[in-house]
This record gives C-alpha cells, sequence and structure tokens, in this order.
C-alpha cells in the first residue's frame, strides 16, 4: 500500500498462441506461458492486495508502459522476450529507460543468464564447477576437441529444452559434428557441447537478496526421478521429457522427488554452491539453478533459469511452485513472495 492507495503492479508477460508439441511454432514459443498461468499470477497478485494491469510483450509493450508510467508502481517481469540470443534482457532494459522498478533479475543479469557459455564463465572465474564444454559459435567449424564421451549437445542461448532431444546425447565421435549441424541451424545461433555428467539431477531455486529481509536462501531441493523415465529416453532433461514424459504417468510429481534426499553434508555443498551462483551472476528476488552429480557424486552448476516458470495447476508440474509447496506455501505466496523480495530490495 502507498498511504491509502493499493500499489499497482503491472504483469509483464508473453503468451503461447499455440499448445507444448513438436511443430515450428511450439518449439518457438516453448518458454511462453498458457494463458492460464497468466491468469492465475494476475489473480495472485490481486489476492496479495494490490491493483494489477497485465500487458503481453510484443511489439506494442513499450507503447502501453510509457502510457501507463505514472500510475505503475511496480512491474512484476514474467516476459521471456520476443527474439535474439538477449530476449530476456529486452524488458528490463526497457524498464529502466522508462525508469520502472520490476521483479526479478536486471537487465545485465538476464543477459548473462540465458548465455549458457558467459554463465560458465561468470561461475569458472568464482571457482564454482561446472562440467567442461566447448562453445561453437554460429560460424565456426563444428569441431570438438578435449571433451570425453558421451556429450551432450545444447543451443547456448535457449530454455524450457528448446533443441535439445533425446538424441542430443552423443555417445561417440562419429555423430557429433552432425549434431552440431543440426542443432545450430535448427536454433539459429551458437552450441554449447558438455562433459555429460552421469550422476544426479537437481533444481534449486534460490530467492532473497542480500542484506534485506532474510537474505539469500534456499527452498527444498528438487530432484528429477529418472527412474520413471522409459528405457529408450536419456537421463537427462529433454524436450521430449520436459513437454511430454509427464503426461504418461499415473502422477506427473513422480516426476521429481522434493525435498531431494541427501547427506547433510552435500545438502549444505549444494546450497552454498547455489547461492554463490546466485550472487556471482548478480541475480535479484529468485532464480532456479540446475545441478548434476559427476560419477563420484561431486554437483557441478549446469545452468540458471532467472524467470522460473509458475504454473497455478497443482496438476502440471512447474519446480519452482514444486519447491514452495514442499516449503508450505500456497499459489498466492508462490507469487507475492517475488514481490515481497523485490518491494525489500527497492524500498517501496
Amino acid at each position: 500500500m502507498l498511504g491509502n492507495k493499493k500499489m499497482h503492479i503491472a504483469l509483464i508477460y508473453n503468451v503461447r498462441h499455440v499448445k507444448a508439441g513438436l511443430g515450428q511454432q511450439a518449439q518457438e514459443e516453448a518458454e511462453f506461458d498458457e494463458p492460464e498461468t497468466i491468469a492465475a499470477i494476475h489473480d495472485a497478485i490481486v489476492a496479495n492486495g494490490y491493483e494489477c494491469t497485465d500487458i503481453e510483450t510484443n511489439e506494442d509493450a513499450y507503447g502501453k508502459l510509457k502510457k501507463l508510467k505514472k500510475t505503475i508502481d511496480l512491474v512484476f517481469n514474467f516476459s521471456e522476450g520476443l527474439r535474439g540470443e538477449m530476449r530476456e534482457a529486452q524488458m528490463p532494459a526497457i524498464l529502466e529507460m522508462l525508469g520502472l522498478p520490476y521483479t526479478h533479475s536486471g537487465a545485465l543479469a538476464q543477459a548473462i543468464a540465458l548465455d549458457k557459455s558467459l554463465t560458465k564463465k561468470v561461475w569458472l572465474y568464482h571457482g564454482l564447477p561446472t562440467p567442461k564444454y566447448v562453445i561453437i559459435g554460429p560460424n565456426d567449424k563444428p569441431y570438438v576437441n578435449g571433451l570425453m564421451f558421451p556429450v551432450i549437445v545444447k543451443p547456448n542461448s535457449e530454455g524450457s529444452s528448446k533443441g535439445v532431444f533425446n538424441d542430443n546425447l552423443v555417445t561417440a565421435p562419429d555423430t557429433l559434428v552432425a549434431k552440431i549441424r543440426a542443432t545450430r541451424a535448427a536454433c539459429g545461433n551458437g552450441v554449447i557441447v558438455e562433459e555429460y555428467m552421469p550422476g544426479r539431477e537437481f533444481t534449486v531455486t534460490v530467492m532473497g537478496n542480500p542484506g534485506v529481509g532474510k537474505g539469500v536462501y534456499i527452498l527444498p531441493i528438487v530432484e528429477i526421478n529418472f527412474d520413471v523415465y522409459p528405457k529408450d529416453m536419456g537421463k537427462f532433461e529433454s524436450f521430449e521429457a520436459k513437454w511430454f514424459l509427464e503426461s504418461t504417468l499415473t502422477s506427473p510429481h513422480d516426476i521429481y522427488i522434493c525435498p531431494a534426499q541427501l547427506a547433510r553434508s552435500v545438502q549444505t555443498m549444494i546450497e552454498t554452491m547455489c547461492i554463490k551462483a546466485f550472487l556471482a551472476l548478480g541475480c535479484r528476488d529468485i532464480a532456479r539453478i540446475d545441478l548434476r552429480m559427476d560419477a563420484r557424486g561431486k554437483p557441478h552448476l549446469l545452468e540458471i533459469n532467472t524467470i522460473p516458470g509458475m504454473i497455478g495447476d497443482p496438476n502440471v508440474v512447474t519446480y519452482y511452485p514444486a519447491a514452495a509447496r514442499a516449503a508450505g506455501w500456497d499459489y498466492n505466496r508462490i507469487v507475492g513472495q517475488i514481490i515481497t523480495h523485490a518491494r525489500e530490495r527497492l524500498g517501496i
């Protein structure tokens, strides 16, 4: 509240126009959200005591925000951006130009986090472990030296498992060049080739900001449950696993375990590593970090999602809500806690 006036929050977002699938438009919109998710976030913002205006971040978004600028107290940034390798930084940069405060990480952190190789460089500079990798630019020769097989081939600047299919796990050199070329052609940007970690996989939600409120903290750790994967499916979060496996299970929640069953020392190691990874990139309010263990059980950082998904339906799995519900939060708090941390950070 600002005096007796309700705080006015603008919810900015990208919405899907087709259902999840293997078609080109479906893959292009994989990071976007269903209309039902946008409606759920809007309703949760209102339930937390705020006024809310929805603005889709298409090419008209700048004009809409500029027109409403004097009435907006805070922007809830749930926008993935339209296109380009720094698309998640587009709306934060526009909001900063307009002088509008917003939730989630700033433009620089968003730009770096979407680039897997830059993220790894920052983490390595800070002494944080990440699998060995090679980056191959859009015009580089598709050759790799110095990595141990098997390897994973990924687009360098995509999220939501876009461009990472079951056969992107490459076990021998004779098929690697073809897979690099195919992935690069499909996604139109650089490719990262990374040594495959054969151990357990986790995703960790980091919340808060240093020096205000609760500081930076971790929600219950989520483990990916590879025991429910079919035998012919690679034990990693491919596009097929992320978008289609869930519907084949007796319960969609069988796909994960939360809280993950870990020795206390390992849990502390993962929590500490993720907080350091969050701070090294200058993240704010919330992020979700993926990790895998090597053959000896040592965790390595894979990548970070600075705008983690928040599907409202509890029967559809998204990992931040799964972790939050394990902590006892309802959906209103799942949304409201991000606003709280942004307000603490901004002093509003």
